[in-house]
């Protein structure tokens, strides 16, 4: 047995206590499945899934399937605990350089007056992107979008998906006086969001507001983040100018705004079409094994194994293992939630 004290520093290497627990009985026994390590660590399936995709995403493990079940592998813990080391110090280092880079454009990165908020500006572009990054990257139920420059929202789509396959909700506020002069504005925007199921409003009044920018007048739309983070995007067609933001009671107020509108309508991107096609291949089946779903959805490896992790995060899915009555391993099988 692995003394867990000699693992400690592994949370400075950004792994979670989970993590840690499952790495652990992976270089223990040096591999397992889904099932076994849940019991081992008595923690819940999903969660369990979870953590041993992300620890896969940081190379620490592999994994493969024989048909039935996937199997977790350590890889040489050697190398990489040695490469995500040296990931993480190249991340340090970026976010080192970005704080040093934002300093030298604003003389203050931190601002107070009597409700207590938190100011952040950026005139660079590029930084305020790695910050959008960031603040997307920890949304956890909501977030809300006005209408934005085409060029902006194709930065941040993949972000977007992200979080919609975490389960966070995505609202997109449109009005069509926010675009006047780009009719073709819908078309395009669900095309770049066509892999993200997101709810759109369209209502009678701008969403943008008018403002006065280096005596030009142009837009600005916003960027809400569970009701902490309210980010301005000043632009004027296409191009963006600069970006700013709040921590504090702005974004719920901006959030309010929207809410009494007067809506136009209102529809919903449905599930991109490799959810639909996994989603419908489940539904005609009582339930179904990974490599059948595979084969019938025409999806596979690791894009599978995110739609059902989302689909189980979801509560529409659910993971069920059926031990066989042949000799061999016990099949994973999928049936949606009733």
């Amino acid at each position: 047995m692995i003394d867990s004290k000699k693992l400690h520093f592994l949370y400075e290497m950004g792994l979670e206590e989970t993590h840690i627990k499952i790495y652990k009985y992976l270089l223990e026994n040096k591999f397992g499945t889904i099932t076994a390590i849940k019991n081992d660590i008595n923690a819940a399936f999903s969660t369990v899934s979870r953590h041993l995709n992300e620890l896969e995403k940081r190379k620490l493990i592999e994994s493969s399937s024989d048909g039935n079940t996937r199997i977790f592998v350590r890889k040489n813990p050697k190398v990489a605990l040695n490469e995500l080391m040296t990931d993480r110090l190249v991340k340090l280092k970026g976010n080192i350089k970005i704080l040093d880079e934002e300093l030298k454009i604003q003389e203050s990165s931190f601002g107070r007056c009597m409700r207590d908020i938190t100011f952040y500006h950026y005139s660079d572009i590029n930084l305020a992107l790695n910050n959008y990054y960031d603040l997307i990257e920890q949304a956890q139920k909501e977030i809300v979008l006005t209408s934005l420059p085409l060029s902006f929202i194709k930065k941040i789509a993949s972000s977007l998906y992200e979080a919609f396959i975490r389960g966070v909700h995505i609202k997109f506020y449109i009005s069509l006086s926010d675009f006047e002069e780009e009719i073709n504005y819908f078309e395009e925007l669900t095309n770049i969001l066509r892999k993200i199921r997101i709810e759109i409003i369209e209502t009678r009044q701008k969403t943008c507001q008018v403002i006065k920018y280096n005596d030009q007048i142009v837009n600005m739309g916003n960027i809400l983040i569970d009701d902490n983070y309210l980010n301005s995007i000043i632009f004027k067609e296409d191009d963006v100018y600069h970006c700013d933001g709040f921590l504090g009671p702005y974004a719920k107020q901006a959030k309010q705004y929207l809410e009494v509108l007067d809506v136009v309508k209102k529809w919903e991107i449905e599930y991109p079409e490799p959810i639909k096609s996994v989603i419908k291949v489940i539904e005609g089946s009582k339930s179904i094994k990974t490599r059948d779903l595979s084969s019938h959805s025409k999806v596979g490896g690791a894009k599978l194994k995110e739609i059902l992790d989302y689909l189980i995060n979801e509560g529409l899915v659910e993971e069920t293992t059926i031990k066989s009555e042949k000799a061999g391993r016990p099949g994973i099988y999928y049936s949606l939630v009733e």
